[in-house]
């Protein structure tokens, strides 16, 4: 018999005092040592909400319940419930154990070392619980773990275990949460790492970091149609390359437009990006991986120093500059900004570009994929690969920016106060004709004031301190009628919006009508050098766009019902001023 099969009792060389096999781990101390794992709360729920897509969860809730502590509010219990397939005794009773999965080392699987779900619940708990039911079963099942107990049970040189799964009921509270059919709830409690309830650790402050943060990381599956709610709130999907529809951007952006415009039905529903410079796979030795790099909308990059403003920040974009996002089976593991990996070092303006990098898992070691699926240290020869690309497209991206702002700087320097000459004249031929018959707001009406719309159309308009708003303000409220050209969203060739005191009409500069009419007839009748073929050219089209605006305005009216019921007494008063302004006001344009 080898001696290392020899027991001690058959050896009489073995000594009492020898030295017996100890545990390679304890762990309740190990448990408590890696409670450092240094995860945030959106990654840390991220692991839970991945088990449960896994499980083909449809709708997943968090609950985060909030408790008053002295003064201050806290989070003493996070709560994850989804209506997936639910869990089997055997697959539950290891649920809590470390190293455990189903999916171990899987290349097809989001999950794959099974450790996350366990490691990010004790980063901020003591105690997890867990119910979980199937189609299968008319029961609900319960598995649970307690830090403390663990470690008590460790000093009283007892091993720790994790007792078979029970028949314990779903607390009162948490039963509303749990699916009807199948799903698994997971509870987080004796929260210690957010006890405090100050500062970031606000509930308030949490809840909102979440939010975006899993927007973000799981834009892909909520985009597909899968519903994530935090506190009952309903996640849009937050996409840092303005590609996908029906995102967090596209709302921000039509309730920003919705607000400064009247016509309600033009509101775009998808803000798509200005430029997609590159959409495709490519190859890494044999491998490929894709990449996207796209531009963010006009309607996000505006004007030169609004990057940060209120807008920018709802938008999230000060979040997004040189940030790179690494999506694994379109799960998003690392949002960062990789070193040296943009040409000339991270700029203000790469904040408008979105960069996203889709593998599967079967590159993780090439991705530098770390066993909690967070952060990616990629390899050299992808590194290489992508800043070669980055190197072709970001310069061209950045002098698109640039030409952005540039034309934005001229519209606000050249379009604006262009109507000057013709505001003016109106208003001295206005008090001579007919009245505006536009009742004034009630006591108890939400309109917006005269001076916010104005202020709205200096900041449209390139005034943008303080100072210029409020001398625009006060020069342009005693207008009847005010015309500013403005870049406009949409296909409306302008907006009106009427006040008692005054009509505000924005002319759509972004229209064919004001692009191929408007500005070759300004440019010509401010005697810009012009070829007589081209001042020719320009009349002939100046011809064919006034007539085709007359026939574009009957065809519009016949989108009613009864045109010549609605419109009629319209088309008279339009008639009307338009000869009263044509015989009275005459070479009054600089």
């Amino acid at each position: 018999m080898p001696n290392d099969l020899i027991s001690h009792a058959e050896n009489p060389a073995a000594s009492a005092d020898t030295p017996k096999p100890i545990p390679a781990m304890l762990t309740g101390r190990a448990l408590q040592s890696l409670r450092e794992s240094g995860y945030t709360l959106a990654a840390a729920l991220g692991e839970v909400i991945d088990n449960s897509l896994e499980a083909n969860a449809n709708q997943i809730k968090i609950d985060l319940r909030e408790v008053q502590r002295g003064k201050r509010k806290a989070i003493d219990r996070i709560v994850v419930a989804d209506d997936g397939d639910g869990m089997s005794d055997n697959v539950l009773h290891h649920y809590l154990q470390l190293g455990f999965s189903t999916r171990y080392m899987s290349e097809t699987t989001i999950g794959k070392f099974g450790v996350g779900a366990k490691l990010a619940a004790l980063n901020f708990s003591t105690r997890i619980d867990v119910w979980t039911k199937t189609r299968t079963s008319d029961t609900v099942r319960h598995v649970w773990f307690d830090l403390a107990e663990a470690l008590n049970t460790e000093d009283n040189g007892l091993d720790v275990t994790i007792a078979p799964p029970d028949d314990k009921p779903l607390p009162v509270d948490l039963v509303p949460l749990f699916p009807q059919k199948s799903g698994t709830l997971v509870a987080w409690s004796n929260i210690d790492r957010l006890a405090d309830g100050s500062g970031p650790h606000t509930p308030g402050n949490l809840r909102q970091e979440i939010e975006k943060e899993l927007a973000r990381i799981f834009r892909e599956f909520l985009y597909g149609g899968i519903e994530l709610r935090v506190n009952d709130r309903m996640l849009l999907p937050h996409d840092p390359t303005f590609v996908r529809e029906r995102t967090w951007a596209d709302k921000v952006l039509a309730d920003e437009y919705a607000r400064r415009a009247t016509d309600k039905t033009s509101v775009p529903e998808h803000f798509a990006p200005t430029r997609v410079y590159f959409n495709d796979m490519i190859r890494v030795d044999d491998h490929e991986v894709g990449l996207v790099i796209t531009l963010a909308p006009r309607e996000a990059v505006r004007r030169r120093g609004l990057g940060g403003d209120e807008l920018a920040k709802k938008l999230r974009l000060p979040d997004n500059q040189g940030q790179i996002s690494f999506m694994r089976l379109g799960r998003e593991i690392s949002y960062t900004n990789v070193p040296r990996i943009f040409p000339k070092g991270v700029e203000d303006p790469d904040r408008f570009i979105g960069v996203e990098v889709h593998f599967s898992p079967a590159l993780d070691r090439m991705m530098g994929v770390r066993n909690v699926k967070r952060g990616a240290e990629p390899s050299d020869d992808f590194r290489s690969a992508l800043r070669e690309k980055l190197v072709q497209w970001i310069p061209v991206a950045r002098q698109e920016i640039q030409d952005i702002w540039g034309e934005a700087d001229r519209r606000g320097g050249i379009a604006a106060g262009e109507h000057d000459d013709i505001n003016q004249a109106v208003a001295q031929v206005n008090t001579k004709l007919p009245k505006t018959r536009v009742a004034p707001p009630g006591d108890d009406s939400d309109a917006t004031s005269v001076d916010e719309l104005l202020e709205l159309l200096a900041s449209d308009t390139g005034r943008n301190t303080e100072e210029e708003k409020r001398d625009y303000v006060e020069k342009t409220k005693k207008l009847p009628v005010v015309i500013e050209s403005v870049d406009l969203p949409g296909t409306g060739l302008f907006d009106i919006i009427h006040t008692h005191e005054i009509s505000i009409v924005r002319l759509n500069t972004r229209h064919r009508f004001y692009r191929q009419m408007y500005q070759p007839l300004r440019a010509l009748s401010k005697g810009e050098s012009v070829s007589a073929k081209d001042g020719t050219a320009a009349a002939r089209r100046a011809v064919e766009a006034l007539t085709l605006l007359i026939v574009a305005y009957a065809r519009a009216e016949t989108m009613c019902d009864d045109p010549n019921e609605s419109y009629g007494e319209l088309r008279q008063w339009w008639g009307s001023f338009t000869d009263k302004f044509l015989a009275k006001i005459k070479d009054v344009i600089d």
